[in-house]
């Protein structure tokens, strides 16, 4: 029986296990180092959830990176949150389970504080270089818009940024006068590509939303360091009664032009009582977590011109009698 030479055997394993390793080192970066339309996901098979963990997983690295006070605004996603997830911390593990950020949904949303961030170019650029197809929407700012002047510069109100057919939106708070946070509606141009994204699966956009300024924790979900709402429950109600209505600054103008405001002293000093009045009563009510709106002559004087009716004599507010309570009328300030 012929002997077999342990050299040559040896060679050829050691030449096998090479062309073997370069075969692995070629297959990573062509479908996981490169950005591009494929990921190998962690089983070695395409799954919604691998290209969701993947796209969020970059978009947080470029977040972090240009350093965007934002946090997790994704309703699916914190649906999935309890206050003893935000407890626990994930495993540092080299291939997490993805269990609160892969949702199944083809968008994931988060909101970045616009008054926290100045607008950086470099932010976007970096973006199309890791793969990203981008989206901006921008529209005008009604901070700067009175009876004076009817129109504001553009800001950015959305972006939308694909990867992978997963959309990231990034909706865009900002500080308003009364003390909350607003966003804008979503409204696509002429030109814009309407296939982009699945617009009607949008948690944020169908119309203009405002907040309370959520308090946020640091987390981990899935491996990520993630910012998220404190109380979760609280931001999740908000969020589906956020519509928000802006004042129509174009009637109130042209109604203005054919019926002056009284501008006499006791007009002026009546307006800025009611005003006074109307804070007093929404941090009351806020306090007691009753919701109220507002009626009557002062609701019409919002609506029509934009102010209080200077010949009305009170404030008008409703609430539902399911939430009155005598309480509330002793808990009001004098």
């Amino acid at each position: 029986m012929p002997r077999v030479n342990r050299t040559i055997v040896l060679s050829l394993l050691v030449i096998s296990s090479s062309v073997f390793l370069l075969f692995q080192l070629y297959y990573y970066r062509k479908y996981v180092g490169k950005a591009g339309p494929h990921i190998l996901s962690r089983t070695g098979h395409l799954t919604s959830s691998d290209v969701q963990w993947q796209t969020v997983k970059k978009f947080l690295a470029l977040a972090q990176r240009f350093r965007l006070p934002m946090f997790l605004a994704d309703t699916a996603a914190l649906g999935l949150l309890s206050q003893d997830a935000l407890r626990q911390r994930d495993r540092q593990v080299r291939e997490p389970h993805c269990s609160f950020l892969c949702t199944d949904r083809p968008i994931t949303s988060f909101a970045v504080y616009a008054n926290l961030w100045k607008y950086d170019p470099g932010f976007l650029l970096a973006a199309e270089q890791k793969g990203f197809e981008l989206l901006q929407l921008r529209g005008e700012d009604p901070r700067l818009a009175s009876l004076d002047t009817l129109s504001g510069e553009e800001i950015p109100l959305h972006f939308l940024l694909r990867l992978n057919g997963h959309v990231i939106q990034v909706v865009f708070l900002y500080e308003r006068s009364g003390n909350y946070l607003w966003h804008g509606a979503l409204r696509l141009r002429a030109h814009a590509d309407r296939s982009f994204a699945p617009f009607k699966m949008l948690d944020y956009g169908r119309h203009a939303g405002v907040y309370d300024r959520p308090q946020l924790v640091l987390t981990v979900l899935d491996g990520l360091d993630v910012q998220v709402p404190h109380n979760i429950s609280r931001f999740l109600s908000e969020q589906r009664h956020a519509r928000f209505l802006e004042c129509r600054y174009r009637d109130a103008h042209n109604f203005l032009q054919l019926f002056p405001d009284d501008s006499s002293a006791a007009a002026v000093d009546f307006r800025r009582k009611a005003k006074s009045l109307l804070h007093v009563a929404a941090r009351t009510l806020a306090l007691l977590d009753i919701p109220f709106w507002l009626s009557s002559g002062t609701c019409l004087g919002w609506f029509r011109q934009c102010g209080i009716i200077s010949y009305s004599r009170d404030v008008d507010v409703g609430i539902f009698i399911r939430d009155f309570r005598w309480r509330t009328v002793w808990s009001c300030p004098l």
